[in-house]
């Protein structure tokens, strides 16, 4: 009997020392968790945590500075509120396909911060487990990747632009160079056997690919500066009708080439505050334009027009105009299209865009009217200086 006695005194000792080992271990495992849980309270990525039954019950203060909401709105599936609406079917059935296979996963998905606005997120979700090696749930580390996305895009626009810059060089850069070498050997060879009957008809045609091929030269150069952000914006208030006049001379020998009138109605002693050589690239680009695409005996009338606080300047053309399938083409960077002039000049559609950007540049806007076989108008805004003398309300 008191063996016996002695025997169980001992197993009650022993069971306190392990209850007590236990009760060490256990707070051990709870300082340990609190720890994790501080560190990750600052720790610059978005820390979330779930339960077995897949609910969240805890976002870092990373997390919640980002959203701008409280740990009881996210808590459970309340984050879920953030996501975009797009995005939440990918999202949950990532997260629950990942779960309840207990593998990790990664996904973007958009959610808005505290400013109302989405942004991209890329979410790494890791199973994590007790020392046992009990399945506790899940954790994950967010990071904003909204401006990794932007840089995405833009390089492929920027691809998109290369692959049309090299298409523009291989074929249409090409083609007024052929004719100038085709009718030059055609001049040699009359010359040589003193036939001078065609020599002013050829000589005429070669000047006129010689013009084509500047032309398309400028805008390529013009626009791989764009493309790089090598072209400076360098605004300043100064009166556009000279610019306007400018232009006109500089273009007249090729409407005269054609009889083409071309009639300035354009008001004088309007400032805008703009980059000068921008508008006269866009000027450049718009009257070439109009007069590749008008007939001979045609004509082209510039126009402009005040409207509260900015000047519209419209091109018209009598020419041969444009289908509305074109048309809603004209000013998009991947769309291959180009049209030939009412003499075969080769366009490109390279100097519409430049003039888009450009005017989207100077905070104005860019648009096109037209109807086939009557001409097209093709207009743009740009915003007024406060300096005119005009009686107008600024």
């Amino acid at each position: 009997m008191e063996t016996e006695i002695i025997f169980l005194s001992n197993r009650v000792k022993e069971l306190e020392r392990e209850n007590s080992f236990l009760r060490e271990q256990q707070l051990e495992i709870t300082k340990a968790k609190e720890l994790y849980l501080k560190i990750f309270e600052e720790f610059p990525a978005l820390i979330w945590r779930s339960r077995l039954d897949k609910l969240c019950d805890y976002f870092n203060k990373t997390w919640l500075d980002f959203t701008g909401r409280t740990m009881e709105q996210e808590f459970g599936n309340g984050w879920t509120e953030g996501v975009h609406p797009d995005d939440f079917d990918f999202c949950l059935k990532t997260y629950v396909t990942a779960f309840d296979k207990r593998e990790p996963f990664l996904m973007e998905y958009r959610m808005k911060n505290k400013f109302g606005d989405y942004c991209w997120i890329r979410d790494f979700g890791r199973p994590f487990y007790d020392l046992d090696n009990t399945f506790l749930g899940y954790i994950g580390s967010c990071y904003d990747i909204t401006q990794i996305k932007a840089n995405e895009i833009k390089l492929i626009e920027l691809n998109a632009a290369k692959d049309k810059f090299f298409s523009i060089i291989a074929h249409d850069l090409k083609t007024p160079f052929c004719s100038i070498l085709g009718f030059s050997e055609q001049i040699r060879e009359m010359v040589n056997e003193k036939k001078y009957e065609q020599i002013g008809e050829l000589t005429n045609i070669i000047w006129q690919s010689s013009n084509r091929a500047v032309d398309l030269i400028m805008n390529l150069m013009t626009w791989a500066l764009s493309q790089s952000g090598r072209i400076k914006f360098n605004p300043e208030y100064f009166e556009i009708d000279p610019i306007v006049n400018e232009v006109i001379l500089l273009m007249k020998s090729s409407a005269e080439q054609k009889f083409i009138t071309i009639t300035n109605m354009f008001l004088s002693g309007i400032k805008v505050n703009a980059d000068k050589a921008m508008i006269s690239t866009v000027l450049r680009n718009l009257i070439s334009n109009a007069i590749k695409f008008t007939q001979a005996n045609g004509k082209i009338t510039i126009i402009s027009t005040l409207n509260n606080s900015e000047i519209i300047i419209s091109i018209s053309d009598s020419g041969v105009g444009i289908p509305k399938a074109k048309l809603d083409k004209l000013f998009i960077t991947d769309e291959g299209h180009s049209t030939k002039g009412t003499q075969e000049e080769y366009g490109t559609g390279l100097g519409l865009i430049l003039c888009k950007e450009f005017i989207d540049k100077n905070s104005g806007k860019i648009w096109a009217k037209s109807e086939v076989g009557i001409g097209s108008t093709f207009s743009f805004s740009l915003p007024l200086s406060k300096k005119n003398s005009y009686n107008i309300e600024l």
